[in-house]
């Protein structure tokens, strides 16, 4: 089995509510990036800071709920591919367990951060000690470099594996799938080849889709579509992480009935 990006391409069209999944996602989406225009408005109207300051605070709590319904949705699209193949879209009746779900996509996903960002406040922390002090020595510069080489290193790693650990998380739901390296890196034995297919489909549709936004955010008709792209750009990168997992399964059972 190999990927099959026209597949991820075209899949939800076979579910037969894929219309209305995709609105209702879209519409998410649309609800995340408006919802701060709310507070502006209000402190517009009453001229009042504690009103717009509360609004603000309600909106980003609403935002967060909403980023984990989706979130959710996501990481349940890609789970249902992976262990129910003649399933396709969740319903969005669930959004308890939606919820549910994307808060742990974001605390394992904050878990498998942490290096990258306990190494930034490091280097940040140096840096902002060596020019207040003053302390331009040849060591303090040469440490900095250092330090600021293996955190660079550190980020890259973590973005180029940010999809491996995202698609063992997919497979089995639980937060410390994001840093269960061994389980992880099985997948990889004997599926090289479509991992690096699947990072370089993930940068071409991250391109693709800017490129298209560029071009409707043109005119305020092109505008209304944005979310709609988004949130399909989200399914068919659970397709393709789905479908590597199963290639990675599939791999690992003609292995083992060879030997």
């Amino acid at each position: 089995m190999e990927l099959d990006f026209e597949k991820a391409l075209t899949y939800i069209s076979k579910d037969s509510g894929w219309a209305n999944k995709l609105l209702a996602g879209s519409g998410i989406v649309l609800a995340v990036c408006a919802v701060f225009i709310i507070p502006f408005v209000a402190y517009i109207f009453t001229l009042s800071k504690v009103a717009g300051l509360a609004s603000f605070l309600l909106c980003f709590i609403f935002s967060i709920l909403l980023s984990l319904l989706l979130a959710g949705y996501f990481v349940q699209t890609g789970n249902r591919r992976i262990n129910y193949s003649n399933t396709f879209l969740p319903d969005w009746s669930e959004f308890g367990r939606m919820m549910k779900t994307g808060l742990k996509y974001f605390v394992g996903l904050f878990i498998y951060s942490l290096p990258v960002i306990l190494l930034s406040v490091i280097f940040l922390v140096c840096l902002l000690f060596v020019i207040g002090n003053n302390a331009f020595h040849p060591a303090a510069f040469l440490l900095l470099t250092l330090l600021g080489a293996f955190s660079l290193l550190v980020y890259i790693l973590t973005v180029v594996f940010c999809p491996l650990m995202m698609a063992n998380f997919f497979k089995e739901l639980k937060i410390l799938a994001f840093v269960n390296f061994n389980n992880a890196f099985d997948m990889l034995k004997g599926n090289v080849g479509n991992y690096c297919i699947l990072l370089l489909l993930f940068l071409a549709l991250s391109v693709l889709t800017q490129i298209v936004i560029s071009i409707l955010g043109v005119t305020i008709v092109g505008i209304i579509f944005i979310p709609v792209l988004y949130f399909y750009t989200y399914l068919v990168a659970a397709e393709l992480t789905a479908q590597f997992v199963l290639c990675a399964k599939e791999k690992a059972i003609n292995a083992q009935s060879a030997e």
